[in-house]
């Protein structure tokens, strides 16, 4: 091998990165720690704009981050596309803060149980502020799969019953299709051919023979996207607002929306009032479909 031969090779070989790096949407190649420091602000007043504070900050940011580093072992270009906001959004949002709002609300910290009860918290442990009862009211009961089991087993136990019950029954057997689906009912009795009021009859023998079969169960109160939201289930507030980041006429509608703050107090004209106006009602109907999307308990 010639000695030009091999000083033109020498040139080409590179060092073995010891920490890998990431490219950004802003433009640099960068390491996770250089990453998460450049964020790591930004992020940190989205934490307090939402009422975070105190410990749960630095829990938070960890959870957040952990995410990220996980998508960019998946993929190490996942932040190529994406700007600095873009990058604080996604770990905001999976910090899973509605969380830490919950176990703020529901749990007693080892400190006020030491200070204020007089408790060996070794021994003791955390103790819950409220006493649940029924298990459709349990929201973090260790097993709680178990009992969304059960109640599942139950209902289907309950519909073979029934179904037996109207085996030779057309109109009984419409009647469950109706209440099982999502089919439009006048739609399908008018396909059958049946009489109306002999299919809504046997509709309400349905239920009624359903709620004696589980009649140990309480039917679960659906809750409102407002709710849900005061509750700290801020995850699908937040796609909305992702959303619509470019556009601040629209996040002056979702402020309003979910404040007390009335629109003329917001727009500066009445152009900019018919236009925030619009953005409630399109922002409205899209915060509903994401929580629509969500479990509802």
């Amino acid at each position: 091998m010639s000695t030009e031969l091999r000083k033109r090779i020498r040139t080409h070989i590179q060092p073995f990165q010891r920490q890998a790096t990431y490219p950004t949407g802003w433009g640099n190649v960068m390491t996770f720690d250089e990453i998460a420091e450049y964020v790591t602000p930004l992020v940190i007043r989205k934490y307090k704009r939402y009422g975070m504070y105190g410990q749960d900050i630095p829990d938070a940011l960890q959870n957040g981050l952990m995410h990220l580093w996980q998508d960019l072992v998946a993929d190490p270009n996942f932040l190529l596309d994406k700007s600095k906001l873009n990058t604080a959004w996604h770990i905001f949002k999976k910090s899973k803060i509605h969380l830490n709002k919950y176990y703020n609300k529901t749990k007693i910290p080892f400190t006020d149980i030491a200070a204020e009860r007089g408790m060996d918290v070794e021994e003791y442990g955390v103790l819950e502020t409220k006493y649940r009862r029924n298990w459709w009211d349990i929201a973090d009961h260790h097993a709680r799969f178990t009992h969304h089991v059960d109640f599942r087993v139950d209902v289907t136990a309950a519909m073979e019953i029934i179904a037996d019950e109207y085996a030779d029954d057309m109109k009984g057997l419409i009647a469950i299709y109706i209440l099982t689906t999502c089919v439009e009912p006048m739609a399908t009795i008018a396909t059958f051919g049946h009489p109306k009021s002999m299919i809504y009859e046997r509709i309400k023998g349905v239920r009624d023979r359903l709620q004696r079969l589980l009649e140990g169960y309480e039917p679960i109160q659906p809750r409102t996207w407002q709710e849900r939201l005061s509750e700290g289930e801020v995850e699908p507030y937040l796609q909305v607002v992702e959303h619509y980041q470019d556009r601040p006429l629209a996040l002056f509608a979702i402020y309003t929306l979910t404040t007390d703050t009335k629109v003329k107090r917001v727009a500066r004209d009445d152009k900019e009032r018919k236009m925030i106006i619009y953005y409630r009602k399109k922002c409205l109907k899209r915060i509903e479909a994401a929580y629509g999307r969500a479990a509802s308990f």
